[in-house]
């Protein structure tokens, strides 16, 4: 049995046999984590017509993807992804996580796909359980690059594949203002950091637990005619988050106040470039295998 802390995830493959699942966790979510699940809850109905840049992450990430056997999917949201690894005749079993079950409610149903309503910082799995870890756009939410890859570590096999797809420090520019790479996202140094340091808390050696088989930064970028478009398009994707600096001192992060609309507006206003105002992310292909 795959379990921990008094959750089991065979009785909850039982529940439904013929259906997805769906198994709260019972680990108490921090302001930050709430928030982000209160956006992503509004955007649950919008965030698959608005999300072309994530789908040509996805394509990317397939075309280098080795899953196989009982896969773990970490910030599933609707389950596209999921569901086409699930459909792979390598994969025996794909665990869908994410903190907002709106979102998990939309996944399409599958006789492979478990779907479980969890924090990727405290998986409700035993150790060594996963042969394989998956991540698309979904990462960047977390706060904490050493405390996630650690906890990747803890529940996948030896050998085990872990696939990632990280936005980076430096996409959606315009949002941050002066602030920069500092305002919304973590820089490519935390995360390669995150998997260069010693992640094995159990463990007294020194070095990496991880080898790296693939690593690249690659861009998308959508361009739209005006600034209110652009701002459109971000809210209906649930990417409405405050700064870094400000997401410890407010619990409602969001797109507030008429002086910071109207400064967000200007600056999107002076990005535009001949094709339009650029909506870029700037994402971070990796692949690593556990040691």
């Amino acid at each position: 049995a795959i379990c921990r802390d008094g959750y089991c995830l065979v009785c909850c493959l039982a529940m439904e046999p013929s259906n997805a699942r769906l198994a709260l966790n019972k680990q108490t979510s921090s302001s930050w984590q709430s928030a982000v699940t209160r956006h992503f809850q509004r955007a649950a109905t919008t965030y698959a017509d608005v999300s072309e840049l994530q789908q040509a992450s996805m394509h990317d990430l397939l075309t280098e993807c080795r899953a196989q056997g009982l896969v773990l999917e970490l910030g599933a949201g609707q389950g596209q992804l999921a569901s086409v690894i699930a459909a792979c005749p390598e994969v025996s079993t794909l665990i869908a996580l994410d903190i907002c079950e709106a979102m998990l409610r939309t996944a399409p149903q599958q006789a492979k796909l478990s779907r479980v309503v969890a924090s990727a910082l405290a998986i409700p799995l035993m150790d060594h359980s996963v042969d394989a870890i998956i991540s698309h756009f979904a990462l960047h939410w977390c706060l904490a690059p050493t405390a996630v890859a650690a906890e990747m570590h803890r529940v996948i096999r030896r050998d085990g594949c872990v696939q990632l797809a990280i936005p980076l420090a430096g996409s959606l520019a315009p949002l941050h203002g002066e602030q920069g790479d500092d305002a919304l996202l973590l820089p490519l140094s935390e995360w390669q950091q995150a998997f260069t340091a010693q992640t094995n808390l159990a463990s007294t050696s020194s070095g990496s637990v991880w080898v790296c088989e693939h690593d690249a930064v690659k861009t998308y970028t959508r361009y739209f005619d005006t600034a209110s478009d652009w701002l459109g398009y971000l809210r209906a994707m649930g990417v409405t988050a405050k700064p870094k600096s400000q997401q410890l001192q407010s619990s409602q992060p969001g797109l507030t106040g008429r002086r910071t609309l109207q400064s967000l507006i200007k600056r999107l206003e002076q990005a535009a470039e001949p094709a339009g105002i650029p909506f870029t992310f700037k994402v971070w292909h990796a692949r690593f295998r556990a040691l």
